[in-house]
């Protein structure tokens, strides 16, 4: 609304509408954000300093941040971990100095090893005061995802969004409240509907939701293509399991009056049992050696399906190691100790 673009406006209203909000019984903490993480909303900014303070540029050649204004307790209230420095404070108006917190990402890319508090930066738009404004780092919080899990790393800076000034980027001005509790959302849907139309009856609620579901909406194809690809695997398992059954039970049968001949010649049957569960593994161990290769080469036609975990993981890895050793000794059990139980006269006598 045209009556918002006015900073002291805006800062009424949202001073208002958080300090009721936080009063809500059950509510722990309350802030609001210009844009929510995983909308895919916000802006990228290109960044700039002066002489020393310049922040070094990225692999790409570029300077570039994801840029969000935001009120006191937004990180006590999204749990993101203030690592170094201050948080966003209520004093941090237009009549104070310019500051900014930053993520870890931003330090990594911009000034490795160093420490940021104090440094100073602007966003690298001619002509655009509040852009060109020297803002400094007053602390620095953890990493988040804004622009989708397969997003990573994405260097942020975060504004007081009481610096914003009149009429100036006011597309970049706090639209979501975010609210810390451990009621669910639809419980406290009504009351923070009824504190806005007490501030203003013309400002509409279009939504009150939790963050995991902004987060499944975000994901929902990507889970649907992990689905399917799981049920496929698993599938293959079933499938691998049945051949090696059927495979060792064809040699087992084909193989019964050597069974019963050593069996006859003094052979126990824990030595007939391990003789087929070797071939079993070792079966295994080829077709793994030759999956882990294949898994290799396909690894990075996966990375887009995967978050925080490496196509090459480790622990993964290992895991479907183990599964498929499992597997393999299943579908060889059966086999194994029917070989066990041959009968040396009857197997010497059919042969």
């Amino acid at each position: 609304m045209p009556r918002y673009s006015v900073s002291s406006v805006r800062t009424a209203l949202y001073t208002n509408v958080l300090s009721e909000v936080r009063a809500l019984p059950g509510v722990t903490s309350a802030a609001c954000i210009s844009s929510l993480p995983m909308d895919g909303g916000g802006g990228i900014w290109p960044v700039t300093g002066t002489g020393a303070e310049a922040p070094e540029r990225d692999e790409s050649g570029f300077r570039t941040v994801v840029m969000r204004l935001v009120s006191s307790s937004y990180f006590n209230t999204m749990g993101i971990p203030l690592r170094a420095g201050r948080d966003i404070s209520e004093s941090d108006t237009l009549e104070a100095p310019a500051v900014a917190v930053v993520s870890e990402s931003f330090v990594r890319r911009y000034w490795p090893g160093q420490n940021p508090i104090g440094r100073k930066f602007h966003f690298a738009f001619e002509n655009f005061a509040f852009a060109e404004q020297n803002k400094t780092i007053v602390g620095v919080v953890g990493d988040v995802r804004f622009r989708g899990l397969e997003r990573d790393g994405e260097p942020q800076v975060y504004l007081p969004y009481k610096q914003l000034p009149d009429r100036v980027a006011t597309f970049y001005s706090p639209r979501e409240i975010v609210v810390r509790s451990p009621q669910d959302a639809s419980a406290l849907a009504p009351s923070i509907r009824r504190i806005f139309q007490k501030a203003d009856p013309e400002l509409p609620v279009s939504a009150v939701r939790p963050l995991r579901d902004i987060v499944e909406a975000q994901t929902a194809s990507r889970s649907t293509q992990l689905r399917l690809v799981a049920a496929f695997a698993g599938l293959s398992l079933l499938l691998a399991a049945i051949g090696i059954h059927g495979l060792l039970s064809f040699s087992v049968g084909q193989r019964s009056a050597e069974f019963g001949l050593r069996m006859a010649l003094g052979a126990q049957s824990r030595d007939i049992l391990s003789s087929v569960l070797r071939e079993g593994v070792l079966l295994a161990a080829i077709g793994g050696l030759i999956g882990l290769m294949l898994s290799y080469l396909a690894g990075r036609s996966m990375q887009a399906l995967l978050a925080g975990v490496s196509p090459f993981d480790p622990s993964t890895v290992g895991v479907a190691v183990i599964v498929a050793v499992v597997v393999t000794l299943s579908g060889s059990l059966v086999p194994a100790v029917r070989a066990m139980r041959t009968d040396p006269a009857s197997a010497i006598r059919t042969e």
